[in-house]
């Protein structure tokens, strides 16, 4: 029995100590991170502050800079640090302050130098001295489709990524959180309405028999509009909150057009800046015709009665809406060009113009270079970054992604490889191999998702 409490007393002994060592260690911890919290002087606002240096000069998407000063106080909620590439003013993402030193992960930005600014408690911005060189990183993957896997013919099918095949998308649009949906052509195989889910891992088909074109998204992202292309011009809304189930909710309404064909090929919302209650959808009719439709009352107002001073071919063009410059852009394809609509007075109500934007009617090509210098092939789909800058599918032996930038409007290729459509490849996007590729629409959040005709694969361009 002696034995036996000689041996329990060290054991007790053991674990009271290893309890207070425990304590003590998580005491310890929390002293750390309360001095961590509230390192520094706070923030004096009888005090001027100051931004003095930063480290290092240059990096990338989450790159972690140090920004030296004084007077930054002791609470990172307080603070903002702001990258200013010359379009817009980037907010970071602050991790901790200290009195006189910030640390912060940089935001994706423009590919360029950028001027840092530093606001306490919501004082005016701070300017440093210099400036941070930001190097945008780009790639192309591949997100959804067999492509030419199992040779050149019209497929169907749902299911996995890797196992759904696509045939002749030429409309997408891209919702959020990874998620797509296409629109396809009239063929059999294609003319269905099919949503993408990358984290689902999954392709399914939410509505078939519909040959509709490039479709308009609210900004929270929650609606869908898109409408047929041959009258009657049908159109349907895809919510959310259904699944993306369609519903018809009116007709776009142009008598003296009342038969086929391929009329009408996208509709396109304004930001809720420009339409605060998102309730018209706007489209380009390829007689020369612009109008909107309104979701809520079903009715039509023809904006442009045969007036618009564009080139008439047998199809309508891809339109998109230039929340910056607030005016619209239409891409010709049979005429290699892009064109310009704007209106007239204070109100779009009042009347529209168009001119001629980029490329020309009369040349098809692919030639980088200023406005009026530059030249398409044959420009389809396109979309809009938050920034104002313009992206164009250029297809028919192009098959590269052009970008028209909004700082000075130059026209450049940044992405697929000239004339070459197989087999597709994926990676640099200058060496990106894409196989026709027909429309574009960007998620925010640095991703242009691309759809390709024929044989298709669902890819994505990402910018960070």
């Amino acid at each position: 029995m002696k034995h036996k409490k000689i041996l329990l007393l060290p054991l007790g002994a053991l674990i009271l100590g290893l309890f207070v060592f425990i304590i003590s260690c998580e005491s310890e911890t929390y002293y750390i991170h309360q001095q961590n919290q509230l390192s520094g002087a706070p923030y004096d606002p009888k005090l001027p502050v100051e931004v003095t240096g930063f480290t290092p000069e240059a990096g990338k998407i989450r790159e972690k800079v140090v920004i030296s000063g004084a007077n930054f106080g002791n609470d990172a909620s307080k603070v903002k640090v702001f990258f200013d590439d010359g379009i817009s003013d980037r907010e970071a993402n602050v991790i901790n302050v200290n009195g006189s030193s910030i640390y912060c992960l940089a935001p994706r930005q423009n590919d360029g130098r950028s001027q840092i600014k530093v606001s306490v408690s919501g004082g005016a911005p701070v300017p440093a001295s210099g400036y941070f060189r930001y190097t945008a990183a780009a790639s192309v993957s591949w997100v959804a489709g067999v492509g030419t896997r199992d040779g050149i013919g019209a497929k169907y099918a749902d299911g996995a990524l890797s196992e759904a095949h696509f045939w002749k998308p030429q409309g997408i649009v891209a919702l959020g959180g990874d998620m797509i949906m296409t629109f396809g052509f009239y063929e059999t195989n294609s003319i269905k309405v099919r949503l993408i889910s990358v984290p689902d891992d999954q392709v399914i088909t939410v509505h078939d028999g519909a040959y509709l074109g490039k479709p308009a998204i609210n900004e929270a992202k929650t609606k869908v509009y898109a409408t047929t292309l041959n009258p009657p011009h049908v159109v349907y809304e895809y919510k959310k909150e259904t699944g993306w189930s369609p519903y018809s909710i009116g007709v776009i309404t142009i008598p003296k057009y009342s038969a086929c064909c391929d009329r009408i090929r996208s509709l396109v919302m304004m930001d809720e800046a420009h339409d605060p209650n998102q309730e018209w959808l706007y489209f380009c009719h390829k007689d020369k015709t612009f109008g909107r439709f309104n979701i809520n009352t079903e009715e039509t107002q023809i904006l442009a009665d045969e007036t618009l001073d564009v080139p008439v071919k047998s199809w309508g063009g891809y339109l998109v809406y230039d929340h910056v410059k607030d005016c619209f852009y239409v891409s010709l394809y049979e005429s290699y060009s892009i064109y310009k609509i704007s209106k007239t007075g204070a109100d779009w109500g009042e009347g529209v113009q168009a001119e001629l934007y980029a490329g020309s009617p009369s040349s098809s090509a692919v030639t980088d270079g200023d406005l009026a210098d530059a030249r398409f092939k044959q420009p389809m789909g396109m979309c809009m970054d938050e920034d104002g800058n313009l992206y164009v599918c250029d297809c028919d032996g192009a098959d590269v992604i052009r970008k028209i930038s909004f700082v000075d409007g130059y026209v450049s290729t940044v992405a697929g490889t000239l004339g070459k459509e197989s087999p597709q490849v994926n990676g640099e996007p200058a060496e990106a191999v894409f196989l026709d590729p027909y429309d574009i629409s960007y998620d925010g959040d640095g991703n242009f998702f691309i759809t390709e005709w024929w044989e298709a694969t669902i890819r994505r361009y990402t910018v960070e």
